[in-house]
Parts: structure tokens; sequence; C-alpha cells
């Protein structure tokens, strides 16, 4: 009786409801059918894409642990490097001889782990957001039939979420869009100069180096512009640490201008 009372009361409710409370009732369409459901679950419902995200976010948590098990169990040495404590927390490699020590040391280990832990949290938010807007939406099958499968993600997800932060300024001027439009563009600037920096390549840069700073004794310029000590490239293990803070900053930059503007853009 009681039941029947209260299915009574949100029938009623339902019906005298605006069109827009309706639709938005708990966060998404249909959300007074849920509600006048005599069984319901807490959970959203699950297809192949959702076994499909949920696997590859397995696989980023579980390399990611594997490799700060691996660099805290071989911090101090291994039977590869057994005097790796002498060499201290970041050193790049202590020559050929030894078989192969580059990226051994427990900095290079540390370093590894932040990139997985980053694509890991890039695809947990993925899930999440694209999920969400197509649920808001009322469009909850396009993820389910586009998520499947990787030119999904890429043109369905992506691309169609990113055209209008693309378009936030464009030569015909601007709108709301256009400050999260920077914010995208620099965060891929910051993000691929890392790449630079973690790609060495020490020799080459100090080549380069030593050509731009000749070229510059023979100019005019010389007289006005002299440097105290001769530069030179960064050591393998600073250019990683100085990769690794572009990489970082502008991954978060530019998927926070992106999941900022694609759903303001889609409900703001």
């Amino acid at each position: 009786m009681a039941r029947r009372h209260m299915g009574s009361i949100y029938s009623y409710l339902q019906r005298m409801a605006p069109l827009s409370m309706r639709v938005e009732a708990y966060g998404c369409p249909d959300g007074w059918n849920a509600v006048n459901e005599n069984s319901n679950s807490l959970f959203l419902t699950i297809g192949p894409g959702d076994f499909l995200v949920h696997h590859a976010i397995a696989l980023g948590l579980h390399t990611t642990t594997l490799i700060l098990v691996k660099g805290a169990l071989d911090a101090r040495g291994s039977k590869l490097m057994p005097d790796k404590k002498d060499f201290g927390y970041s050193f790049p490699c202590d020559g050929p001889g030894r078989g192969g020590t580059c990226d051994i040391s427990a900095w290079d280990a540390f370093y590894l782990a932040v990139f997985w832990m980053l694509n890991t949290i890039g695809w947990v938010t993925f899930y999440w957001h694209w999920k969400h807007i197509t649920l808001w939406q009322g469009n909850v099958s396009q993820f389910n039939e586009s998520s499947t499968y990787l030119m999904g993600w890429l043109r369905d997800y992506l691309w169609l979420n990113s055209s209008q932060l693309i378009n936030g300024y464009n030569p015909f001027g601007m709108n709301s869009l256009s400050v999260w439009a920077w914010m995208f563009l620099f965060g891929h600037l910051v993000w691929a100069t890392g790449f630079m920096f973690l790609i060495s390549w020490r020799g080459y840069w100090q080549e380069l180096i030593e050509t731009l700073a000749w070229a510059h004794e023979r100019t005019p310029l010389a007289n006005l512009i002299r440097w105290r000590d001769k530069p030179v490239a960064l050591s393998i293990v600073q250019a990683r640490l100085v990769g690794l803070a572009h990489f970082s900053v502008g991954y978060i930059f530019t998927y926070a201008a992106f999941l900022i503007a694609s759903t303001s853009g889609k409900f703001g």
C-alpha cells in the first residue's frame, strides 16, 4: 500500500513538473523513470566499450605499479649492477662495458612511472567524461557504439568534442571558449617541446651549441656579449627532469582546457 501511495505521488510530481525538471532529474534524461521503477541499480549499465576501457585502466595501473616496485627493489643494486648505490639516485649510464646500464637508476624508474600514471589518469578521465556527456545529452548509444574501437575514440570523442574549442578563436572573431582555445594550444606546445629534452641526443645539442658559439665569436656582437663560462648542453639526467616537467604540465593544461571547454560548450 505504501509503495502504491509513493508511486502515485511520483506520478503526480512528474505530471506537474516542468519539462526542464523532468529532463534534468537525476542529471540525465529519463531520470523520473528511474525513480518510478520498482527495482533499480546504483550503477550505470555497461557494455563492450566499458569492458575495453576497464582493461585499459587495469593495464595502466598494473604497469605503473610494476615500474615502481621494480624501481624500489633494484634502487640500491641488482644482478646487472650490484654497486648501483655508489652511483647515487640518478645517473645516465656506466658505459657499454656492463652490458647496458642506461635507464636503470631510481630516478629513471620514477619518471617512467609518472608517464604511466598520467596515461592511466587520462584514460580514466576520457572514459568518465565521454560516458557522462552522452548520458547528459540522452545519447548514450554513441558511447556504446563508438567506444569499442580506436577510431571511435579519436573521431567521436576527441575530435567531435574539440571542434568547438578549436573554433573558440578564429578569423571571424572569438567566443566564450577562446581562453580555453589558447590554453589548449599552449598546452600542446609545452607538451610537445618536452620530447626535445626526453630524446636527449646530448652530443647533437653540444655540437650545435659549439657551432653557434663559434659563429657568434666571429660577429661584432662578440665585443658586446660574452659569457663567463662556455655554454654546454644539459646532461642526460637534467634533460629528463626538464622533459618530464614539460610533458606533465603540457599534458594537464591540454586536457583541462579540452575537458572544461567541451563540457561548457554543450551545457554552459
